[in-house]
């Protein structure tokens, strides 16, 4: 198995993510969105990941305030933001290994405790 080499391999690991994701009877609700939003939004986790991997420069911009968003409408719960790492590290696990796959699973899960406790007051 390879480690994460690309936009491709990015692109791969997000689809996958949120194929589980959308499978998940707690977390899909949280995923419903017009198509073209859908589209904005894989884009920019794309974006998000590809910055962080190879610094692109093709992020910018905040995260928080479309999670407050979220959190306001369906309740980012701890369970939830648990899940949703889950999801993650086994899509991860599943399709990569090397430095790379585990920067995405060690920033996201430092990413999900900062909303985390800022979400539900555990900070």
């Amino acid at each position: 198995m390879n480690d994460i080499q690309n936009r491709a391999d990015i692109e791969l690991l997000v689809n996958s993510f949120y194929e589980k994701v959308h499978k998940d009877f707690d977390l899909a609700p949280v995923f419903v969105m017009p198509e073209t939003e859908w589209d904005r939004h894989i884009t920019r986790v794309v974006n998000f990941w590809e910055n962080w991997l190879f610094q692109t420069g093709s992020y910018n911009g905040g995260m928080m305030w479309v999670h407050l968003q979220a959190n306001q409408k369906h309740g980012l719960t701890t369970e939830r933001f648990e899940r949703w790492l889950s999801l993650w590290f086994i899509t991860a696990d599943t399709l990569f290994e090397g430095p790379r796959a585990e920067f995405v699973k060690s920033k996201a899960l430092e990413i999900g405790q900062i909303m985390n406790a800022k979400m539900n007051n555990n900070s």
